[in-house]
């Protein structure tokens, strides 16, 4: 059952474009560009819009950081060079998809401007950045934030000061994976309500959560994607296949679809059937 608080948003949830799909790669290809090119070419495949990598450097893990040993050796295992970085934006533009990088630190802000990308991701840690945000918001087109471990309080200082900027909000929470019951989807809504561009960064198992925010006009839905979810790694068991992201993208297309024009003329058939059942009881 739909809950009542969506309803407080009245016609907010109405959109004006499709929903587009973003494919989050994360460090699902191991520190192997070929996995990362087949990711991309599966994804390209299932019909996502937006392919994302991360553009973290494990020399910059703060020293005091829980687990700093594994963490680091993690990040350094999958983290992407420069070459890395060119290579797969060429292939992105070769398979038909629009490449996409999270930006971790400041000091890659200059690195990444210069490869001439339009739009920008931050992640949710970063929310509260906002040294980050606006000078990323000077360099880029347009910047998506997520909202994961976001306070309300914190919400409403984030949006005032995006404010009037190119810039989209993902509701996201922070759990790996995120139980169905704390999707929380209503957050999406009071995002909007607020004035801002308003999407849906989701972490739960399957499409189900991803297609309801489409339905709810979610102008982007992002959701991690894997080739496996066997394969090891500390996303990929909760990550999404091409398979399922086929489906999500199926269903964004249907809903633009059904979605339609609020002011639109009769067609023909219509038209033909009026004639026939207007007075059909006589007059009323």
């Amino acid at each position: 059952m739909i809950s009542k608080g969506i309803f407080k948003y009245n016609f907010v949830i109405l959109i004006t474009m499709k929903t587009k799909i973003i494919a989050d790669v994360s460090s699902n290809h191991m520190g192997d560009m070929s996995v990362a090119q087949s990711l991309i070419r599966e994804a390209a495949l299932a019909g996502v819009d937006i392919v994302k990598f991360q553009s973290w450097q494990a020399d910059r893990l703060r020293p005091d950081f829980p687990e700093y040993e594994a963490t680091y050796k993690r990040h350094k295992k999958t983290e992407l060079t420069d070459d890395d970085h060119r290579m797969l934006i060429d292939y992105c533009s070769q398979s038909g998809v629009e490449f996409l990088t999270t930006c971790f630190d400041i000091t890659r802000m200059d690195f990444l401007s210069s490869l001439g990308l339009k739009t920008i991701k931050v992640a949710s840690p970063d929310s509260m950045s906002f040294g980050m945000i606006g000078r990323l918001i000077d360099k880029f087109e347009h910047v998506i934030v997520s909202t994961g471990m976001t306070t309300d309080v914190e919400l409403k200082k984030l949006v005032q000061f995006v404010m009037g900027k190119n810039v989209t909000l993902l509701h996201c929470v922070s759990l790996y994976p995120t139980p169905i019951e704390d999707v929380n989807l209503d957050r999406m809504l009071w995002i909007r309500s607020m004035g801002v561009e308003t999407g849906f960064s989701d972490h739960s198992i399957g499409v189900t959560a991803g297609m309801f925010a489409i339905a709810l006009g979610a102008s982007i839905v992002e959701k991690h994607i894997t080739l496996s979810r066997s394969l090891p790694g500390k996303d990929q068991a909760m990550s999404t296949t091409p398979d399922e992201f086929k489906v999500l993208c199926d269903w964004a297309n249907s809903v633009e679809q059904m979605k339609g024009t609020a002011q639109h003329e009769l067609s023909r058939e219509e038209e033909y059937l009026r004639k026939i059942y207007r007075g059909k009881w006589g007059s009323n």
